[in-house]
């Protein structure tokens, strides 16, 4: 029989993690907040910087800031592709960026 509200699996591991979290101490999951509130903030003040350094050097016509602030931008995606692991006493969290 066809499930059609079957889940992607990618949301389902999601789903078992945080049933697996609700048995862990309310320190742990204090813990892998506060480690993805200080990654998503932290990714998310590199990209407004190299946005804004982007937007800088196209207007001030810069074409050597503009390359080595687009490579920067580059290399940020990059980095946050695959998203980052995160992980307190044993639990893992997978934190995905746009």
């Amino acid at each position: 029989m066809n499930n059609q509200f079957a889940m992607d699996k990618n949301v389902l591991k999601q789903l078992h993690v945080i049933k697996n979290l609700q048995n862990r101490s309310e320190t742990t999951v204090q813990s892998l907040y506060a480690q993805a509130i200080l990654e998503y903030s932290l990714y998310h003040y590199q990209k407004e910087r190299i946005d804004a350094a982007i937007d800088k050097s196209l207007a001030e016509y810069n074409r050597e800031e503009f390359i080595k602030s687009s490579n920067a931008y580059l290399q940020l995606m990059e980095n946050h592709k695959d998203g980052k692991v995160i992980s307190e006493n044993g639990y893992e969290l997978l934190l995905t960026f746009e």
